[in-house]
């Protein structure tokens, strides 16, 4: 039996790793100002970051997560239960 065939498309280069934007959300970078204008999809798309970056805090910071972090996520857990209750 013969390995499946992939095929890339080319529409667009890959970005390279300096322009690749990174699966975390730092403190640092900015943060949306109306969560209600996000779609669903830019919604999740934002905790997973969130999330990502929480455990990175967790696992390299020895004082634990920053705070402005912590906020984040929970102003984004807010506004998906939010979502979810209507």
């Amino acid at each position: 039996m013969s390995a499946p065939t992939v095929t890339q498309h080319s529409h667009s280069p890959a970005p390279s790793p300096q322009n690749r934007p990174c699966s975390c959300l730092g403190p640092d970078e900015t943060f949306p100002a109306a969560l209600a204008a996000l779609s669903m999809g830019e919604l999740q798309v934002l905790h997973s970051r969130i999330c990502r970056q929480l455990d990175r805090e967790y696992l390299t910071g020895p004082e634990g997560p920053h705070p402005c972090t912590t906020d984040r996520l929970q102003e984004v857990v807010h506004e998906l239960d939010a979502r979810d209750a209507a």
